[in-house]
């Protein structure tokens, strides 16, 4: 467990094959295939507070509920609450559990992009403090490759976003949207930005990320490289805050079981 925390905290992301055992993997793939639920569907989402189960039951979604009870207790067996804190070296909240079945496509999936970065938004007055990105932690039940809906991350993009947003937070950075990698790489080149940022982040990190980005914005390198191709029953966990994007589904259905946790937030 603590192999995983160290990873995604030097990276922003680790692969675990063989996470579910197979009668997990049956009783959730069954589960999906019986709605073939698409992504934000009300069917996909489940219970992780009072007010989505008082919401439930007045809709008399009871299904749902027991599979909320389902994947609550699947989370405590596989210690990814505890898992989530050795990230965020604090104490975390469940905020998110959702399940979605992803149609053999060909069409475009969301480019590389930064989560929780205001959306890309112009004119923003209220900023969230810089340690509210969530942990992330997908399983697959389905296989999933480069072309097949896998994810594809930047290795240390978190540690970059989280100085930026830091910095904007505490009025060091002036804000300009940055939610594409294109965006993210034009605020980090500013002088003044730059100057802040090495400060917090060692300066080979941003050195190394600004070739990358672009090198795949000119489309001079195989994005592939950074491909995390995941068999059945396997998971990744990572931090929101880094640069990444999905694929196509262009060979066959996708299934994802997935679970968000972020700090809590002391009044």
């Amino acid at each position: 467990m603590k192999n995983y925390a160290e990873k995604v905290k030097l990276d922003g992301i680790v692969k675990i094959d063989n996470w579910l055992s197979d009668i997990d993997q049956k009783k959730i793939a069954e589960t999906i295939q019986t709605l073939k639920p698409q992504k934000n569907d009300p069917d996909s989402t489940f219970v992780t507070n009072l007010k989505l189960l008082i919401k439930k039951i007045f809709k008399f979604k009871l299904n749902n509920i027991f599979t909320s009870i389902y994947y609550f207790k699947l989370s405590k067996k596989l210690n990814l609450k505890e898992i989530a804190e050795e990230i965020l070296e604090s104490k975390v909240k469940l905020t998110r559990i959702d399940h979605y079945w992803s149609p053999k496509s060909e069409k475009p999936v969301i480019q590389w992009h930064v989560d929780n970065a205001y959306s890309g938004r112009e004119n923003i007055k209220n900023f969230v403090k810089p340690d509210q990105n969530a942990i992330k932690f997908f399983f697959y039940l389905s296989d999933v490759s480069s072309d097949n809906g896998c994810l594809s991350y930047i290795p240390k993009s978190h540690k970059i976003a989280y100085a930026i947003k830091e910095g904007i937070y505490k009025g060091n950075i002036e804000y300009q949207k940055y939610w594409t990698l294109s965006d993210f790489r034009k605020i980090i080149l500013i002088k003044e930005n730059y100057n802040y940022i090495k400060k917090l982040v060692d300066e080979n990190c941003i050195t190394e990320f600004l070739n990358t980005s672009k090198l795949i914005l000119n489309g001079e390198l195989d994005t592939k490289l950074f491909d995390h191709e995941v068999k059945k029953g396997g998971a990744l966990i990572f931090d929101e805050a880094g640069a990444h994007r999905g694929s196509r589904t262009m060979l066959h259905d996708r299934m994802v079981l997935r679970f968000f946790y972020k700090k809590k937030v002391i009044q």
